[in-house]
């Protein structure tokens, strides 16, 4: 476990290299405005770090593009499709799993990608999200043929592009924990996951260049985990580069 102290230590080392981390903020399971997504980009524009918000598409409320219109800060990516899983009885949950016909995957993407347009949401990046982080091994690489530049799931990623030239941008700092019920995983457990995936890394032990990704779920979120993140961001200001997907799509 980490402490607020090792997270600075951390961030000692990175200075003392004349580096700055990177570091990306996704928020999963957006469909409609509500107080706490309200909240939610409040908080990150306070400190200037862009939003990436991972949306179903299959029943956007109309009235979502015209907060985020106002919000130049957050950027659409696509998670899913229904949010729906696929699997059968025995399987983990995934909605992009092994079990589906693929043309059948593949449709109901094109169609989710196409409601965010029709939906009018600004900054739209090609990036998937897979709901629940899984994904079948088969759908990946049809990804790219599908109009997506990048996927992302959670932990470090394996490699920094597949063979079809997808970006794999993963998460890698969750505050929540979802058993028995979605609940604060604790300060020190969270802190750990992002020291971790620090030092990591520094030391060439995970991809350098792959930014660390923070993953909140705003409509799941408690008192505690929003009064983490707020002192999290805190003490991330002028210590780390918060950075957008798209940038990183740019130069891809």
């Amino acid at each position: 476990m980490a402490t607020w102290q090792d997270l600075d230590a951390e961030l000692d080392l990175w200075q003392n290299a004349g580096e700055r981390p990177t570091f990306w903020w996704r928020d999963d399971d957006c469909e409609s405005p509500t107080d706490a997504l309200r909240q939610l980009i409040d908080l990150s524009g306070r400190y200037a770090a862009p939003l990436h918000l991972a949306i179903i598409p299959e029943q956007i409320d109309p009235a979502l593009a015209g907060l985020l219109a106002a919000s130049p800060h957050v950027w659409s990516l696509q998670h899913g499709y229904a949010h729906k899983n696929h699997e059968p009885k025995g399987l983990r949950a995934s909605e992009v799993g092994v079990s589906r016909d693929l043309s059948l995957q593949e449709a109901d993407l094109r169609e989710g990608w196409r409601r965010m347009l029709d939906a009018g949401l600004p900054n739209m990046a090609p990036v998937f999200v897979p709901p629940w982080n899984r994904i079948g091994a088969q759908v990946v690489p049809h990804l790219t043929h599908w109009g997506y530049a990048a996927l992302s799931g959670f932990d470090r990623r394996t490699m920094r592009t597949d063979p079809s030239g997808l970006l794999h941008l993963n998460g890698h700092v969750e505050p929540l924990r979802w058993r028995p019920d979605a609940r604060f995983a604790g300060t020190e457990k969270t802190l750990e996951q992002c020291v971790g995936h620090l030092r990591e890394r520094r030391t060439g032990l995970a991809d350098k260049d792959e930014p660390t990704g923070l993953v909140t779920h705003h409509l799941q979120t408690p008192r505690d985990v929003w009064d983490f993140c707020d002192a999290f961001a805190d003490r991330l200001q002028g210590r780390v580069e918060w950075i957008t997907l798209h940038s990183l799509l740019k130069e891809h």
